[in-house]
């Protein structure tokens, strides 16, 4: 299971039904079945490709998508650049979601190409073609399942000014919105900051503490951990929505009731005794 670089697999047939699917398309579609294709492909995608792929992973069916990615890897593009280019789709899964209880079919996604990144960043596997397989049926099937079709980033963040603020204030009212669980206002702060050129270690330490102040459920830390990783490695232009992604997850989903009372007890009997 983790040898194909997805944790989660063994809870979900579905899933071994793809990567069986995965493995026939690459064994038909190369000679050599896909196995000499991360030392032979070298080339990157261009900023547009990027964007074209992304609407695809949100507009398209499945078998388009599988169509560009073998397309994508017959023309010499490098595993490692689908990979970033398919972990902004699934960052845009969640800059996408609007219901709360949407997001766990968001963040999931986002994990597991988190994931199969790392192994094909740290492994000299022959198969890892295969996985950008997977990684693009996870973030297309949640795609369509949730009708994720239109952008809405923009509309949230267009009517903010962030005019005569400093960095630091943005920073502080970016944890005032996630802690309110303000998504549109999470997004247009976070959104500001990012577009001001400011520090992103001290966005990163900033979103960090505000996801401590959560509880019971660690994906709230774990998409936060996996976001900063694959900002650090990602080679697209749209590097910085990994970060925008891990803000509005935050902010989005209140999983628990009371799931901050650790916090509000660790600020009323320690910090104020």
């Amino acid at each position: 299971v983790f040898y194909i670089g997805v944790p989660d697999m063994a809870i979900g047939p579905l899933y071994y039904s793809v990567y069986d699917a995965a493995c026939v398309t690459v064994a038909a579609e190369f000679p050599d079945a896909g196995k000499t294709l991360k030392e032979k492909n070298r080339g990157s995608l261009a900023p547009a490709d990027v964007e074209a792929l992304v609407r695809l992973l949100m507009e398209a069916d499945g078998h388009t998508v599988w169509n560009q990615i073998t397309t994508h890897l017959k023309n010499g593009v490098s595993l490692k650049s689908l990979g970033d280019a398919i972990q902004i789709g699934a960052a845009e899964l969640i800059l996408r979601t609007t219901g709360p209880r949407q997001f766990t079919d968001g963040q999931h996604p986002f994990d597991y190409c988190n994931t199969a990144n790392y192994w094909m960043r740290t492994s000299d596997s022959p198969y890892q073609s295969r996985v950008l397989y997977l990684m693009a049926n996870f973030v297309n099937d949640v795609a369509r399942s949730n009708k994720l079709v239109r952008s809405i980033l923009e509309s949230e963040c267009a009517g903010f000014d962030a005019g005569g603020r400093t960095p630091q204030a943005l920073l502080e009212e970016l944890d005032a919105a996630i802690l309110a669980y303000d998504v549109p206002r999470t997004c247009a702060v976070a959104d500001a900051y990012l577009r001001s050129g400011a520090d992103r270690r001290a966005f990163q330490a900033t979103l960090a503490l505000t996801a401590c102040k959560f509880q019971d459920d660690p994906h709230n830390q774990k998409i936060t951990h996996s976001a900063f990783e694959e900002h650090a490695q990602n080679s697209t232009h749209l590097r910085d929505r990994l970060l925008l992604a891990a803000a509005r997850l935050l902010a989005g989903w209140p999983k628990m009731p009371g799931e901050r009372e650790c916090y509000a007890r660790f600020m009323e009997e320690w910090i104020k005794n």
